[in-house]
């Protein structure tokens, strides 16, 4: 199942962001803790509430009750 408006891209990403977040944490590395402490430090807990809101998302598309594939 791919990605086909830009609600599913944005979800997507956060995905594989989350993903890629969590192989690092891991390791002991937090990759988003590093790059936005700086910034501000309650902006990591936003990112990973995005992400586990995409994640949820993702879930009810793959499930069957997020938007339905058109036929051909």
């Amino acid at each position: 199942m791919k990605p086909r408006n830009a609600l599913d891209w944005i979800a997507f990403v956060l995905l594989l962001v989350g993903a890629f977040s969590w192989g690092a944490f891991v390791t002991d590395v937090n990759i988003l803790d590093r790059a936005l402490e700086p910034i501000a430090d309650p902006l990591d807990d936003v990112a990973f509430v995005l992400i586990a809101v995409a994640g949820l998302y993702w879930i009810i598309r793959v499930l069957g009750a997020g938007p339905k594939e058109p036929d051909r």
